[in-house]
């Protein structure tokens, strides 16, 4: 059992680091987004998320805790084991603050009645196209 249980840490690791590399990704195509949005939508919008510069920091902090629990599998010792936990709890928290940053952004869109931007027209696409994946 042990070596499943190791296979299944490193795999879930795996996607923790997938998942910072995604995110820092989307970071990117929000900044691009951001400073064109003028040309495209001849308007205006500061997305939360960006105004925190959370899709960089917290990329960075997801790969770190990722790659940091992978090393532990490598390596077994009783500080790494509490500083790994301790990276996985804080990377849990700040997974929590992009979920309320989330929040805060569908609420404050919901609030205003002006007609939709870059952040709304991006993500009716995205779910368009995810919606024509799973179709298949």
């Amino acid at each position: 059992t042990k070596i499943i249980i190791n296979d299944s840490i490193i795999f879930f690791q795996a996607i923790q680091i997938i998942t910072g590399i995604l995110l820092d990704c989307l970071g990117l195509l929000w900044m691009y987004l951001f400073f064109t949005q003028i040309f495209a939508f001849g308007a205006t919008y500061t997305p939360i998320a960006l105004l925190t510069a959370y899709p960089f920091w917290s990329s960075w902090l997801f790969i770190f805790s990722g790659a940091f629990t992978v090393l532990l599998e490598k390596r077994r010792s009783p500080f790494l084991v509490s500083y790994a936990l301790v990276v996985n709890i804080i990377s849990a928290c700040i997974s929590v603050i992009g979920l309320l940053l989330l929040s805060i952004e569908f609420i404050k869109y919901s609030k205003s009645s002006k007609n939709p931007l870059w952040p709304q027209v991006s993500t009716r696409k995205l779910v368009n196209s995810f919606r024509n994946i799973c179709s298949y």
